[in-house]
């Protein structure tokens, strides 16, 4: 698996993710959407994975349903472009995207009530657009002896933000993490600007176990724009620095309250 280290071995696990995939959730309803939408969170393989007959049960194949890939790439590099959540500076071609998301195990959350993987149809990119409630990745975040450590990276839609989409995905992600093998989860930079990922960590429980002084150069976060001679403004994406709180996870101390299973 690719990383600033170079490439980290998945730890070796002898449980099956079949014990918790596929996952499904109720969104929470507003007043656009009405009642709550079912939803059902599966494994993604990479487009170059092969499937066996088990793992086809919970995992959806990059390689068959390649539109939602598509899509998925195309909402992760809308928050980059956005510039104030995540660390990239600059938009994702398709080869990095992969590299990035799928160097390690991702997930997926779509709308939609299934029992197995096989049973979600396949789609346009334009019906995914809205199908696509949100995904993360679990991945090594240290290499050799610290590799029991993961870190996870979470997206979600946002034309579906406000539906507690993030909060589902963070419960799936405390019930996948022992499963594959890890010990403990370490969220490096969660910028302090970031209030929705900060509040919904607290409230899971994380341990806030430091704090990086101007760890990113963020867009909206820089002092009011002065103007040019020309008459321009001097700093067109208002950037500034900002803080970012390092939240912690240990398995082997902190019990997943059973509460999370749904």
């Amino acid at each position: 698996m690719s990383s600033a280290y170079g490439t980290i071995a998945r730890p070796v696990s002898g449980l099956s993710l079949s014990s918790v995939l596929p996952r499904h959730a109720t969104c929470r309803s507003n007043e656009a959407q009405g009642n709550g939408k079912n939803a059902t969170l599966f494994r993604i393989a990479s487009q170059k994975e092969t499937l066996d007959n088990e793992s086809q049960i919970y995992s959806l194949s990059g390689a068959t349903h390649h539109t939602l890939v598509e899509t998925m790439h195309q909402v992760f590099n809308g928050e980059v472009e956005r510039g104030d959540t995540y660390p990239q500076e600059f938009a994702l071609d398709e080869t990095h995207f992969e590299n990035y998301f799928f160097s390690g195990d991702s997930f997926v959350l779509v709308k939609g009530n299934y029992k197995q993987a096989s049973d979600v149809p396949l789609r346009s990119t334009e019906d995914w657009e809205e199908e696509l409630l949100g995904f993360f990745y679990i991945k090594p975040n240290y290499p050799g002896r610290c590799s029991h450590i993961c870190n996870g990276g979470f997206v979600v839609n946002p034309i579906h933000r406000g539906l507690g989409i993030g909060q589902i995905l963070g419960k799936a992600f405390l019930k996948i993490v022992p499963v594959i093998g890890y010990k403990a989860s370490m969220f490096n930079l969660v910028f302090v600007s970031n209030i929705a990922s900060i509040r919904l960590w607290r409230r899971l429980g994380f341990k806030e176990t430091g704090r990086v002084p101007k760890a990113g150069r963020l867009r909206g976060q820089g002092q009011d724009m002065s103007l040019s001679n020309s008459g321009t403004s001097s700093n067109k994406d208002n950037e500034g620095y900002v803080d970012a709180i390092q939240f912690y996870w240990d398995f082997e101390t902190m019990v997943v309250p059973p509460e999370y299973d749904t």
